[in-house]
């Protein structure tokens, strides 16, 4: 089965020194402490909207942006209240969320789809480079500064950090280990997913959910890569092999607009940094557990399911290097240095 789940999110370093959060977040946040409003007079109550990505109302992420609502909302004694909206509910397009916060359309953001915008932080989903939770611990806590001081360039504050469950090998043909990856044409979602498939001798599509669904039926796809909640329990009738591996996980950043956080009383400014530090791990560790559930109650309705090989993660680990020092030849700069800092930490 997958790792033991493991806490994966925390705030990044060096926010606590901005100028925003001042005192009350140094001496709160870093101690993991709630930090209720202290001003607590008669003042009428600020309003956020919070806009994420999130398409599903049950998904955990969207339940985990309720609750930092919830948080703040308690935190704050009322003073501050953070409306959640996922896509669609808004005139935003859902692949502007890191532009709507800049810009001031909405004050907090939730968005799996940084890299696009914020490109070393790609680096992240390259291919074998974090195995396990603790694996992208490390190279998260590496990549964080830049991630901020890149966001910052753009008016935004990252106040959280956090993964997905891994992106396994689901399979409607047989998904026992990488091997079996060779001739069969799978959905990826990034081209470093398609590298990874390259490697196996596998065939990539990019695809909408929609049309994933209909070439799965038609046998024109035969396999994904996805967790249990997105590919699994979706297309549980076609997909019925999961290998317990996969190329990567999948990251999301929680933001402000920079304008929005420096507005606020510093026991608000802190209030809502905790919470989103809460949030983040929160889901991470949500995700994880419900992972294992849904394999579990899958397997129960017929679902084949195959550990990790540890032994052919170690050789993929050996021959996709080839591909990291291609990938980040194009991008050089920043990224370049970043991926040879999470290299020497991962002794790879």
């Amino acid at each position: 089965m997958p790792p033991a789940p493991s806490p994966a999110a925390i705030a990044p370093s060096g926010i606590a020194r901005r100028h925003v959060l001042r005192g009350a977040v140094k001496a709160g946040i870093g101690a993991g402490l709630a930090l209720p409003f202290l001003g607590r007079g008669a003042q009428a109550a600020t309003t956020w909207t919070l806009f994420s990505q999130q398409v599903n109302p049950s998904s955990a992420v969207t339940r985990g942006l309720r609750r930092l609502s919830d948080q703040v909302r308690d935190r704050t004694s009322g003073a501050l209240l953070i409306n959640v909206r996922t896509a669609g509910t808004l005139p935003i397009d859902a692949n502007q969320v890191l532009e709507s916060v800049a810009t001031g359309k909405v004050e907090l953001g939730d968005d799996a789809g940084h890299g696009s915008t914020i490109l070393p932080s790609t680096v992240m989903r390259l291919p074998l480079l974090a195995t396990s939770p603790g694996e992208w611990n490390q190279v998260a806590k590496i990549v964080r500064p830049v991630l901020a001081a890149e966001l910052e360039k753009r008016g935004i504050v990252l106040l959280a950090h956090y993964r997905s469950a891994m992106q396994l090998f689901w399979s409607g043909q047989k998904a026992t280990g990488f091997a079996d990856i060779a001739r069969q044409r799978l959905r990826v979602q990034s081209v470093e997913q398609a590298e990874f498939l390259r490697l196996y001798g596998g065939l990539h599509v990019i695809t909408s959910t929609v049309e994933a669904g209909e070439a799965l039926q038609d046998g024109k796809l035969q396999g994904i890569f996805g967790t249990a909640a997105t590919s699994g329990r979706t297309w549980k009738a076609l997909l019925k092999h999961v290998y317990l591996a996969g190329p990567n996980y999948n990251d999301a950043v929680i933001i402000a607009g920079r304008e929005a956080m420096s507005r606020l009383p510093e026991s608000l400014a802190a209030a809502v940094l905790a919470s989103a530090a809460d949030t983040a791990a929160w889901i991470a560790q949500t995700q994880d557990t419900e992972e294992l559930q849904q394999i579990r109650a899958l397997q129960g309705e017929g679902l084949k399911v195959t550990p990790a090989n540890t032994g052919e993660l170690l050789d993929g680990m050996t021959r996709i290097p080839s591909y990291w020092d291609s990938w980040v030849r194009l991008r050089g700069g920043p990224t370049e240095s970043l991926l040879a800092t999470i290299r020497e930490a991962l002794d790879r």
